[in-house]
């Protein structure tokens, strides 16, 4: 008996290492925190405005002003004067009408030029940075280009556009002209021993794009997978890099009464956020944890700096856990919401 015991617990461990090894993503390498030859400690300071700054998500830092998404609020961006500490305004209803906002998705400073893609409305809307300092109420934009597909993130890619889309039928990539037409689709998801259904392949590997114009690439940062993706303007992958705790989606679809179904992502840890790109140097957030139940965002106090082939240069542990960031593009300074114990900002050093 005891034998038999032997052998079958033998077996059930080759069997366990051979599964553990078969989850490794198709032409991919891989990092570690190791890899990072300089870790630095970052200190928050608190900066208090003379408003609050509600509950912040998304933005970005153009000169001295900050330009931030709200949610929860009617207005969608606030404005404030990081110099004065004063409120600048408040822009842009929340709403359906013509020149309103339904749901930010991402926000993409280009020049004078701020993006702002709206997947609810399935838009684009080109903002000049200039009309957000002159305290209107309702800055028009240059622009709204229509995405006839539902996305779940786009970007400006100087001639066009980039999505990562809701539709099954899609690769990886979906590229539209200045437009809105679709141009092409094309990239394959990643792929890791495990197969999913269409929809738990969406959910599972959702993530946000960061593009660089002067290298004509698209970087794919994993939201539920510590994946990244590197495409080239003509959506060929260039490189992908897994790390540095080798996460996998752990999406499951749910079969629901009347032919409908959700998608369970309990079990998933949250990954990267934030992506930005600053001279050659591409700055993300990272968690790496559980969503804890009652949690409205998970724990980050990690910020990575990877060169522009995503090779790792710098991990900075942050003094206090963030939301969201961005770098002064100038100073490299980090502006960060922290929601410990209410939303505000700091700026790390």
């Amino acid at each position: 008996m005891k034998k038999y015991f032997i052998i079958n617990f033998l077996l059930m461990a080759i069997l366990f290492v051979s599964c553990y090894k078969s989850e490794k993503y198709e032409n991919s390498s891989s990092f570690s925190f190791k890899d990072f030859k300089i870790t630095v400690t970052l200190n928050a300071t608190i900066i208090e405005f003379d408003e609050p700054i509600m509950q912040p998500l998304l933005f970005v830092k153009s000169d001295s002003l900050l330009i931030v998404q709200n949610i929860r609020t009617s207005k969608m961006l606030y404005v404030y004067n990081v110099n004065t500490r004063k409120k600048v305004g408040e822009f842009i209803s929340w709403g359906s009408g013509p020149e309103d906002l339904l749901r930010i998705k991402n926000i993409q400073l280009v020049d004078s030029n701020l993006y702002i893609a709206d997947n609810q409305k399935r838009s684009m809307y080109i903002y000049d940075i200039s009309d957000f300092r002159k305290s209107t109420n309702n800055p028009i934009p240059i622009q709204k280009t229509v995405i006839d597909d539902f996305f779940s993130n786009l970007a400006y890619t100087g001639n066009g556009y980039v999505a990562t889309t809701m539709n099954p039928n899609d690769k990886r990539l979906v590229f539209y002209d200045l437009m809105g037409e679709r141009e092409f689709s094309s990239g394959e998801y990643p792929y890791f021993g495990k197969d999913f259904s269409e929809i738990e392949k969406i959910e599972g590997f959702l993530s946000t794009i960061a593009v660089s114009h002067k290298h004509k690439r698209i970087y794919l940062f994993g939201m539920n997978t510590d994946l990244i993706e590197i495409y080239d303007f003509q959506g060929k992958l260039i490189k992908r890099v897994h790390g540095p705790d080798q996460v996998f989606p752990q999406t499951h679809e749910i079969n629901l009464q009347n032919g409908a179904y959700k998608v369970s992502t309990g079990k998933s840890k949250f990954t990267f956020y934030s992506p930005t790109i600053i001279d050659d140097e591409i700055y993300v957030s990272y968690s790496g944890k559980l969503q804890k139940i009652g949690e409205e965002f998970p724990l980050i106090q990690k910020i990575f700096i990877f060169d522009m082939d995503c090779n790792p240069i710098r991990n900075y542990e942050l003094s206090k856990p963030i939301v969201s960031f961005t770098v002064d593009p100038e100073t490299k300074q980090i502006f960060a919401t922290s929601n410990v114990p209410e939303y505000h900002l700091v700026v790390f050093e």
